[in-house]
């Protein structure tokens, strides 16, 4: 008798208990070499937290574009010297795509972590929040949910989706999915 799981990775398709993963997500795994020249695989149909995509937000941004079909034609937001923030950029052109390369975990060390930026993000409740202070001519913020990336000591680690509570010059956001696409179910 052959007994049949959801996949792991997508949980959506069924595999077989010899199979680790469906085809699916074997065909959408990607692997490349890190700068220590050790080989790890990334998966870039789903987007999970806690997992790190790379150090590079554009060649990132770049592979969700094949993957999920996000709008390509933002991928100069992603670069050196750039904001790292495409307004409805995702599949549905409805959230904004977010790296955020200076966080700061730690509110006691604010002004070291952050010298000299317009823009101080501070993470707080596990990554359950996101504080955002700017300078006071910016203002307001779009008001979409945002796809969050942030800059950790291996790369950009995927922290979630989130929803913006409050807005203005201190913008308050809270994740509302672990995954991306987002899973109603």
């Amino acid at each position: 008798m052959l007994f049949t799981k959801k996949c792991p990775k997508c949980d959506m398709n069924w595999i077989t208990d010899e199979e680790e993963i469906c085809s699916l997500c074997t065909s959408n795994i990607v692997k490349f070499k890190t700068s220590n020249k050790k080989e790890v695989e990334k998966d870039f149909l789903r987007i999970l937290r806690g997992h790190n995509y790379g150090g590079n937000s554009r060649k990132i941004y770049e592979r969700f574009c094949s993957t999920l079909n996000w709008d390509i034609s933002k991928v100069n937001q992603f670069g050196w010297q750039t904001p790292l923030y495409a307004k409805n950029a995702d599949t549905d052109r409805t959230r904004d795509v977010w790296f955020i390369f200076f966080a700061n975990f730690d509110q006691k060390h604010l002004d070291s972590v952050v010298k000299g930026a317009r823009v101080v993000n501070l993470i707080q409740d596990n990554g359950d929040t996101i504080i955002e202070a700017v300078d006071d001519y910016i203002g307001s913020s779009n008001p979409a949910d945002r796809v969050v990336f942030i800059k950790t000591n291996s790369g950009y680690e995927f922290f979630g989706v989130y929803k913006i509570v409050q807005n203005g010059t201190t913008r308050i956001y809270k994740r509302f999915s672990d995954s991306y696409p987002i899973d109603f179910s």
